[in-house]
């Protein structure tokens, strides 16, 4: 061993575990500090910044010179204490490579817009490719847009407001249809100038149809001017022009010459009816105006269940055969709350029609509320179960009116609570050209009461026939006075001719050509049974 004795190497032994164990102290000091910073734990609990517990020694630790076998450097302080739950240190913000250019946005492409909705009970005209401009034909959109409301029952066809829409004749067949269906008409629906588009009768026609409401806010525009200029001559008037349009439908008639009759037949013979309801059950019309038929603005033939309120029909005075409401062979029809002025009459009844109420009517211009004509060329005709009450008239040429020829029948008609002002005629019966014993026409229970006003010519005309008389005509509280600026006369007085049935006063004109009581009617059944 040399010079080096036992205990030389004990001690540098010893040197060495000093050495080693201060390095260890220290080493663990680092640690510690490192946990006070990321921790901060209050040196309440851990004693003082320098001592250390280190299980069951203190070991106090003293700053030194870094070693190269351990860190951190320097040596910091503890964080000095605070109090509450620790603070949430937020996530570093990610950096972006400024190299890298941002993606391009591409905004997604947008399908094609459905014509309709596959689960949609509403049908928009504008969704079928409707204008709605007033320049574009927008038939063909009318028509697309019916024939997927009728697939659908309870279903919506929807002619929107602010859009003028320009339709030709068109129909709308309800045959094959499903029932509820609603056309909602808050546009304006107007009709071709060109007599040339047309190909018929009509121009807005519905047809077979059950269960159908048409309603809105919207205006139905005939454009009738061109067919009143085209079919007026200078030298006819009007009851001539009905001689032409009328003769089928059973309306005004009277005989023209043969000049007038050359003259008619080279007018256009088809001039359109506005909307026609042919064929239909529970029908209901509402909101609607229409205005400037060519022909008549609205008619029903064999419909039963038919509901007209709230609309308004306007044309001027003068247009020739251009009634309001016109009913033929339909059955439990109400119109009400409807204000109509046309050249004609306002509502005319004609043959197979009964139950019809009639009530809260303004009229004016036109020819009034008329039954008939009724039994022309002895066709057999019936109207029975009239009741028109708390009708306006102002200005009309007629006020309520009964027209039939040799086989037309009436029984069971009420007028009530009628109000005339400046009316030509308030009340009127007429049987034509039936003073042969093979006329069967009868006008029998015609009830007039409640009628007050103005007239300018005749306040009662009851024109019967000698073969078949009229009967059981009741007239009560009549008060008639002629207009202020009537011109007097000897033939203002009532008329009446073969009328029989009985006066109930207050009467304020003496009508004394009524013959009170019943005459037989040579065999002729009653009116009812007539019918």
């Amino acid at each position: 061993m040399g010079k080096f004795s036992f205990k030389s190497l004990m001690a540098a032994f010893a040197v060495a575990v000093f050495v080693w164990c201060v390095s260890c102290c220290e080493v663990c000091n680092a640690r510690e500090v490192t946990d006070r910073r990321s921790a901060a734990i209050d040196n309440s609990t851990r004693g003082s910044s320098l001592w250390m517990w280190r299980g069951r020694w203190r070991i106090p630790h003293f700053p030194l010179p870094p070693f190269p076998f351990y860190r951190p450097w320097p040596y910091l302080p503890p964080p000095p204490p605070r109090h509450g739950p620790p603070k949430q240190i937020p996530p570093p913000t990610p950096t972006v490579d400024p190299t890298l250019r941002p993606p391009v946005s591409v905004p997604p492409v947008a399908e094609p817009r459905p014509l309709v909705p596959s689960n949609s009970t509403t049908f928009n005209v504008l969704d079928f490719g409707a204008k709605g401009d007033g320049n574009t034909d927008d038939s063909k959109a009318f028509q697309d847009a019916w024939a997927a409301s009728c697939n659908v029952e309870a279903s919506t066809m929807v002619v929107p407001a602010n859009h003028v829409f320009l339709v030709g004749p068109i129909s709308f067949v309800g045959e094959h249809c499903q029932e509820n269906i609603i056309l909602q008409l808050d546009g304006t629906v107007v009709a071709p100038t060109d007599p040339q588009a047309w190909g018929g009768e009509h121009w807005l026609h519905f047809d077979k149809l059950s269960r159908f409401t048409l309603q809105g806010s919207g205006t139905v525009d005939g454009r009738g001017s061109v067919w009143w200029r085209r079919s007026q001559s200078e030298d006819l008037n009007d009851d001539l022009l009905d001689v032409d349009n009328d003769a089928d439908d059973g309306m005004d008639f009277e005989d023209a010459d043969t000049q007038a009759k050359e003259e008619l037949s080279s007018m256009p013979r088809n001039k359109p009816t506005a909307m026609r309801f042919d064929h239909c059950l529970n029908v209901t019309f509402s909101g609607i105006k229409i205005q400037n038929s060519p022909n008549f603005h609205l008619t029903f033939d064999h419909c039963v269940g038919v509901l007209v309120r709230d609309m308004s029909i306007s044309s001027p005075g003068d247009s020739p055969n251009t009634d309001g409401i016109h009913l033929g062979n339909s059955q439990d029809v109400t119109i009400h709350d409807a204000i109509l002025a046309c050249g004609d009459d306002c509502i005319s009844i004609v043959s197979g029609c009964s139950d019809i109420r009639i009530h809260d009517v303004h009229c004016g211009p036109g020819h009034g509320i008329s039954i008939g004509s009724l039994g022309k060329d002895h066709s057999k005709a019936c109207v029975h179960n009239i009741t028109v009450e708390d009708v306006d008239l102002q200005g009309t040429t007629n006020g309520v009116r009964i027209k039939s020829w040799q086989s037309g029948s009436v029984y069971g008609v009420k007028f009530s609570n009628i109000r005339v002002s400046e009316v030509r005629w308030p009340i009127i019966i007429d049987q034509y050209y039936c003073d042969h014993a093979t006329c069967t026409n009868q006008s029998s229970a015609v009830a007039v009461r409640d009628v007050a006003g103005t007239y300018t010519e005749r306040p009662v005309d009851l024109a019967c026939s000698d073969s078949v008389p009229c009967e059981e005509i009741t007239l009560s509280a009549i008060d008639l006075r002629p207009s202020s600026q009537k011109p007097p006369s000897h033939d203002d007085g009532p008329f009446c001719w073969q009328t029989f049935g009985q006066l109930t006063t207050p009467i304020s004109l003496p009508i004394d050509c009524v013959q009170i009581g019943r005459r037989s009617s040579n065999g002729i059944g009653s009116g009812q049974d007539s019918c």
